[in-house]
């Protein structure tokens, strides 16, 4: 890892704990919508805040962008850092699978998938955990009390033993929803309600997850930069793919800061499977 990842990577470490305290401090209460138009919920401004404060001092973090803020905020000079600090909020009610989405970029915001070196997805699970990808490879950390105290490379598992789509048959436009009933007659349903969660299942059973394209929503739930991007590469780096549906997702052009896309994570067979049914 270079320098600056390395020490973005010890500051999300030690500051787990206090993201973790305030999932419960702030559980359910509401705070408005952010710049996307989604609601927003108190956890997810002080997460926010909390990652903001560790982060943009680091000397070589040049920009700190996330989906809760408008602008970029400029911290310097050097890397550009850009995160979900909250995915999957709608499951504090629940107490379910929680967590937050990194990606650090060499290049400026908006960036393409080519400028990222580093996506994390940090998980809220039973366990505390860390996934980095950097150079290629995947790392899951395993986190407690600010350390870590375990890590593991991460291999997407072969088995294609789970799908799930965001959204419903009804939402969906009609070749997802073929492909995804076809899904369902040979292989196991599982969705969370938190991407951070259902790219977890994935990477342990392997098979695929996706967020499509739907009639109400025509570009898609996730945002490219903060959450595609960085998954995207998460999954590469552990063997997988990352597809729109019709097209790579690193290899896709930034059009905006806060742009959504169509998103989907698999075991390559899977993702070709899924561009052919989709015409891509």
């Amino acid at each position: 890892m270079s320098g600056v990842v390395d020490e973005v990577v010890d500051a999300v470490v030690e500051v787990a704990p206090e993201l973790r305290a305030a999932l419960g401090d702030h559980r359910g209460a509401k705070s408005g919508t952010n710049p996307s138009g989604d609601e927003q919920s108190l956890a997810d401004r002080k997460l926010d805040e909390l990652l903001y404060e560790v982060l943009a001092p680091i000397d070589g973090v040049g920009a700190f962008a996330s989906e809760e803020r408008e602008e970029i905020a400029d911290v310097g000079g050097g890397l550009a850092v850009a995160t979900d600090p909250l995915d999957g909020s709608s499951n504090l009610a629940s107490n379910t699978t929680v967590g937050t989405i990194l990606a650090v970029y060499d290049g400026e915001l908006p960036a393409t998938g080519d400028d990222l070196i580093a996506g994390m997805v940090l998980v809220f699970g039973p366990t505390t955990t860390l996934t980095v990808a950097v150079d290629g490879e995947a790392t899951e950390y395993v986190l407690s009390d600010g350390e870590i105290v375990d890590s593991t490379p991460v291999s997407l598992a072969e088995e294609n033993a789970i799908w799930g789509f965001a959204g419903g048959p009804d939402t969906w436009f009609d070749p997802v929803a073929e492909f995804a009933d076809d899904l369902y007659h040979r292989t196991k349903l599982r969705y969370t309600g938190a991407m951070v969660a259902d790219v977890q299942h994935l990477l342990a059973k392997g098979g695929i997850v996706g967020y499509p394209a739907q009639r109400s929503r025509p570009d898609g739930v996730l945002r490219l930069q903060y959450e595609s991007n960085p998954v995207a590469y998460v999954v590469e780096s552990a063997g997988g793919a990352a597809s729109t549906g019709h097209e790579r997702i690193l290899d896709v052009e930034p059009e905006g800061l806060h742009q959504r896309l169509p998103t989907f994570f698999g075991s390559p067979e899977m993702i070709d499977e899924l561009e052919e049914r989709l015409g891509g």
